[in-house]
This record gives structure tokens, sequence and C-alpha cells, in this order.
């Protein structure tokens, strides 16, 4: 009888253990990233969709790579505000009615919508360039809340895209200096202006439609060059602005790659890969889809930025650009 017991014993624990064994390894695939079926994922931009088309393609596209196919495994709900900031809320209180899983959020402004209006989804923010100054988060390390994402840049670049320009146009003497956020843009900017003796010229923009009077009031000012410090919230109209700036033999240098490719058609950019850092944003996204917490998942900082030259773009309007800086470029469109 004893050793019938002991049998008996040995088998149950050996169930246990194999129990435990399938436990662990089911739960270990949860946590490793398998997809989800029937994943739901809220699309919420500032832009009109046509604007934003490109990077919502590489956003579906970089879900499509962690295994979320539309149609298959995954439906997104997409609202487009138009540019017109006081639909975003709006739009962020139907997606939280269609109950969607997660919300990609393009601009600050949708994420603070998105915060406000869906304050139970998680959320992943895409474009910020101080995200607990712009209220999106409490911490970087440890955001808290339901809020989690990427930031556009670790450091102040404008002075880097000054040197820059600088390089490539060694006779300018006047920079525009063009965007939002000015007065950021100039605690970096003025000590590096003063030592190449430039002089800087400020056209602020609030609005997308802001650019073609920025544009009307550089081409009737000093400036030799410009400089476009907005964080990438407005792409409504700046290919507009790029066309008549460059119409006017005034070379642009702008803080993302999208805004020289295509339908941009401005002159070079240094920054991030806006292309690369939807693919990110779609990462965080499927971690979330996969059961990840935003309140604990570290806000995002830049790993690369990249100078790009669209020699195009130069070739139309005769613009000749240095050998040595062309060299220097990561990528050139030709």
């Amino acid at each position: 009888m004893r050793l019938i017991r002991e049998a008996t014993l040995k088998s149950v624990s050996r169930r246990k253990a194999v129990a435990a064994t399938i436990a662990l390894l089911v739960g270990w695939r949860a946590a490793s990233g398998a997809p989800r079926a029937n994943a739901r994922v809220g699309y919420l931009e500032f832009v009109k969709a046509s604007d934003g088309e490109r990077l919502y393609r590489e956003f579906v596209e970089g879900l499509a790579s962690r295994g979320y196919v539309e149609g298959r495994n995954l439906r997104i709900v997409r609202r487009s505000a138009d540019a017109q900031d006081g639909r975003l809320g709006f739009l962020a209180s139907e997606l939280a009615a269609a109950k969607v899983d997660v919300i990609l959020a393009t601009t600050p402004q949708a994420a603070r919508s998105a915060k406000l209006g869906s304050p139970g989804i998680a959320t992943v923010f895409v474009i910020a360039a101080d995200p607990v100054l712009e209220g999106l988060v409490t911490s970087l390390s440890r955001p808290q809340g339901m809020l989690t994402g990427l930031v556009t840049r670790g450091e102040d670049l404008t002075a880097k895209r000054l040197q820059l320009l600088k390089e490539a146009f060694p006779r300018i003497r006047t920079v525009a200096l063009v965007g939002s956020n000015l007065a950021m843009s100039r605690v970096a900017f003025d000590e590096p202006a003063r030592r190449m003796l430039l002089e800087v010229l400020q056209f602020p923009v609030y609005q997308p439609d802001d650019y073609r009077d920025a544009a009307a009031a550089i081409a009737r000012s000093a400036a030799d060059a410009v400089l476009v410090v907005e964080d990438a919230d407005a792409v409504t109209n700046i290919g507009v602005f790029s066309r008549l700036m460059m119409a006017t033999r005034r070379p642009v240098m702008f803080n993302a790659d999208v805004f020289i490719e295509g339908d941009g058609w401005g002159l070079m950019a240094y920054g991030v890969s806006l292309r690369q850092q939807y693919r990110r944003a779609a990462d965080l996204a499927a971690r979330l889809l996969e059961g990840a917490k935003p309140s604990v998942i570290p806000v995002e900082f830049p790993t690369r930025y990249e100078l790009v030259v669209n020699v195009k773009v130069a070739e139309e309007y005769a613009i000749v650009l240095p050998r040595e800086f062309l060299a220097r470029a990561d990528r050139v469109i030709r």
C-alpha cells in the first residue's frame, strides 16, 4: 500500500509540474508578443487624412510586421481633425465609443485630446518635444498614466541645423526662423548665431495656413535662408511654403525628412526620420495590445539623427551645393 501511495503522489507531482510548465509557457508566449485576435486600434491625427497618408501607411506596415494585419486580426479606426484643434476632443470620444484597445495620437494636441476624451484607453504619442512640459506624462522613465510614446528630439537641434545651413551656404547673413515655439528655439539659437555673425528674424506660425503668410513676409525681408523649427504638427501647406521659398531662391532647412520627400519639396532636413518614428510607434502599440502597461513603458528618445538632402530640388532651382556638404549627408534624394 505504501508503494502504491508513493507512486500516486509522484504521479500527481509530475502532473502538477507539467501543468505549471504549460502555464509558464503560455504566459511566456503572451508576454513575448504573440499577436492577439480581433485587435482594434484608434488612429487620431491632427492633419487631413490625405496629408498624413504617408506616415499612416508607415504605422500600418509597422503593425503588420508585428503580426497585426488589417482585415485579418486588426481593425483600425482612423479619425482626422483636418487641422482643426477643436475637433480632436470629439474625435477622441468617438474612438472611445468604438471601443478601441489602443490609440495612436500623431501630435501633442491629439495626445492631450485622447487623454481627456478617452482616459481609460492606452495611448501612444508619436511626436512630442517635451512630453512632461506638454502635459502628456508625469515622468519620462515611468509615465504613470495611460500614455507613453516617443519624443522627436533628445536635445535642441536648432544650433546644429543653423551650422549645417552655414556650411552649405557660407555667404548667408540673415536667417528666418519659422515655427510655433520660437522662444524655446531662440535659447539654443542666439549664441551660435552671434558666433557665426548671423542676424535672426522670427516668423511665428500657429496654424497650417499661417505658413502662406510667413512665406509672403519672408519674401519681403532680407532673409537669405530659412530654418523651420516646427515639430511637425502642421504638415498641411508645408509643401506650398517650401515651394514659395525656393522660388525666391531661399534655401529651407526642415527638421524632418517627410518635408523634403514627395510633395514636401524642401531642400534639406536634419532630425529624426518620421518614417522610423511611426514604425517605432507601431512597436509600442503592439506591446500595449499584448498586455503591456503604458504606465511602466519609458518614453523613448531618438537614437539617431539624419541629414537628408534633396538634390532634385537643388537642380530645379540651380542651387549648387558643396561636394563636401553632400558627402556628409546620410541620405541624398536624386
